[in-house]
């Protein structure tokens, strides 16, 4: 790698700092993570270009990082909602049910999206998911759940 490319991706420690502080939120990893990814980057001499891969391995590496055992990607989250004056709660703690049932995967995703209030950009980076991945994960769970909750009130209606 050439040095113009090294002091480049110096330049920018920063930027990869504020990228991993906002998936691990713990300054000590944090540290760890974008050390390993500019090692990893420069390491690489066929590189072309140097910023986008780096970002590349440093999401990767959060990713991994999350994956261990002592991370958790979603904190642990109430069993319901608070409920706001004027909603039907029956109809709130059945949707809630229905939703953990769901797959765990895409129960996570509704619970990153509708009670963390993460944007679909935001979740896609923070689990290495493709946005467009992502918003067929959230279709199919929408789907499934606009599905089984017309079952349940026509069953309701009998």
């Amino acid at each position: 790698m050439r040095e113009s490319d090294k002091q480049m991706l110096a330049d920018h420690y920063l930027d990869f700092y504020q990228m991993a502080y906002s998936v691990l939120h713990n300054k000590e990893d944090v540290e760890d993570v974008v050390q390993e990814s500019l090692a990893v980057t420069m390491a690489h001499t066929w590189v072309k270009n140097p910023y986008n891969y780096c970002v590349k391995v440093l999401r990767h590496n959060c990713y991994k990082m999350l994956k261990k055992s002592d991370y958790v990607l979603v904190e642990h989250l109430p069993d319901m909602p608070v409920i706001e004056e004027g909603v039907d709660e029956k109809r709130l703690q059945t949707i809630w049910r229905l939703k953990n049932q769901l797959p765990e995967r895409i129960s996570k995703l509704f619970d990153l999206y509708y009670v963390k209030g993460y944007t679909h950009e935001e979740i896609s980076e923070m689990t290495g998911t493709s946005l467009p991945m992502l918003k067929k994960l959230f279709r199919k769970g929408h789907n499934r759940l606009r599905k089984q909750l017309q079952e349940i009130e026509n069953k309701e209606k009998d």
